[in-house]
């Protein structure tokens, strides 16, 4: 039988990836460029900046002719994958500490077993119901103590709700036109604002904190350190992590 620091050893595994994932977020938000690009007549595919006048040919959302747009973020594609890495890693930690938990109840672990964060807490009670039995009665105090359900815990719903969109239905992108490359793109891919986009898909909450935030740390990527660069997911992680140590009384 594993003791409760060693299941916190398997457990955090998660969590480290996610701190990793976000400093290789933070890295790429701080080398974020900023460019005003002129559109001619013409010549939609082949923009100039008016900084350095390079040439930029992009794969979509060519801006209509005689067209200027100011002060456009240009930035590594792993940005738009970044913020759903964090999640999944952090929903993911969550999940294994619920695995662990039914383990030291010497319960079975079935395909349906999974920390129950809930978007109500209607909801969270019948999905605690599937391990009421299943796990230690203080494991089932702890969870009505910790509310992991919309309205009662909101930083882990954030973690839910991100982790689910970005796994089933879309990236997690922006308001505004921007750009964005990577060594396996040919060109430039430009996101216009006009360009189908996903807004609606996330719980509003979610949604209006961590635009703001990622908007803010792209027009101001000179601003570094933990208070300035995507706190909203600094949050995230830092919840998660004293989640999963608050079990630990419950895993011997």
């Amino acid at each position: 039988m594993l003791s409760a620091d060693e299941r916190l050893i398997l457990i955090r595994i998660k969590i480290e990836r996610a701190k990793k994932h976000l400093r290789d977020l933070a890295a790429d938000v701080l080398a974020t460029e900023r460019m005003n690009i002129v559109v001619r007549k013409g010549d939609t595919q082949n923009i100039k900046s008016t900084a350095d006048e390079p040439t930029f040919k992009f794969q979509q959302g060519f801006p209509a002719a005689d067209t200027f747009v100011a002060g456009v973020p240009r930035f590594s594609a792993d940005v738009l994958a970044g913020v759903g890495d964090i999640a999944h890693n952090l929903r993911t930690a969550l999940d294994h500490l619920m695995c662990h938990l039914l383990q030291v109840a010497e319960s079975g672990i079935t395909k349906r077993d999974y920390f129950p964060i809930s978007e109500s807490i209607t909801r969270y009670e019948s999905r605690k119901a599937g391990i009421v039995n299943r796990v230690r009665p203080e494991v089932i105090e702890a969870l009505d103590r910790l509310k992991p359900y919309k309205g009662g815990n909101d930083a882990l719903w954030r973690v839910h709700e991100l982790n689910r969109i970005d796994k089933h239905r879309a990236l997690f992108t922006f308001a505004h036109d921007f750009i964005f490359h990577a060594d396996w793109l040919d060109d430039d891919f430009l996101f216009k604002e006009d360009a189908p986009d996903y807004t609606g898909l996330y719980d509003p909450q979610v949604e209006q904190d961590l635009l703001f935030e990622i908007e803010k740390s792209l027009t101001e990527p000179q601003v570094s350190g933990r208070d300035a660069v995507l706190p909203s997911l600094h949050q995230l992680v830092d919840v998660v992590e004293g989640v999963i140590l608050s079990f630990k009384p419950h895993l011997e």
